[in-house]
């Protein structure tokens, strides 16, 4: 068997900090400049980013202003990774959003999007008695959902898919 993997913390999360923070600054530029802002009355697309950009810079602080107990402190200053079965989930839970982003230009955003979460909902659920069919109901309403809400509503720009003239 394998020695688990540990990893310290502090350094890790430091690091995780100020990646996000720089990833988070990058993502409000570009959206800044390429997206609209819209009026007041019809927002444009750089709104929903920009908003984003700014929780995850704001999260980024916090991780960077943490400061760690020493021994009493409740949270550990090492973690370690998965292995066996849950190593396997986490994997296969990787690989699905590879896929989902290699297959979103030809099959679409909603149908991607769709596929996507019932891959995730089926790998992540501990429910040995799990459904498909109910896990793909629940697939579509929230792919549905979030075009209908993104897509058209926020006239957000996602890939149509060659499915496109099928779709609503």
């Amino acid at each position: 068997m394998t020695p688990a993997r540990s990893f310290g913390l502090p350094r890790a999360r430091r690091f995780a900090g100020l990646l996000a923070l720089l990833l988070a600054g990058t993502y409000a530029f570009d959206a800044w400049q390429t997206l609209s802002f819209g009026r007041w009355h019809k927002p444009g697309a750089a709104i929903f980013p920009i908003a984003v950009a700014a929780l995850m810079a704001l999260s980024a602080i916090s991780v960077l202003l943490e400061r760690h107990g020493g021994a009493n402190d409740p949270m550990p200053a090492t973690f370690t990774l998965p292995d066996g079965a849950d190593l396997r989930r986490l994997l296969s839970v990787l690989a699905a959003f590879a896929i989902y982003f290699v297959v979103m230009p030809v099959l679409g955003n909603m149908i991607a999007s769709a596929l996507f979460l019932l891959a995730s909902m089926w790998l992540l659920s501990d429910d040995p008695n799990r459904s498909i069919v109910r896990l793909a109901i629940y697939a579509v309403v929230i792919a549905v959902v979030f075009e209908v809400f993104f897509v058209r509503l926020l006239k957000v720009q996602m890939p149509a898919g060659v499915f496109k003239q099928w779709l609503f």
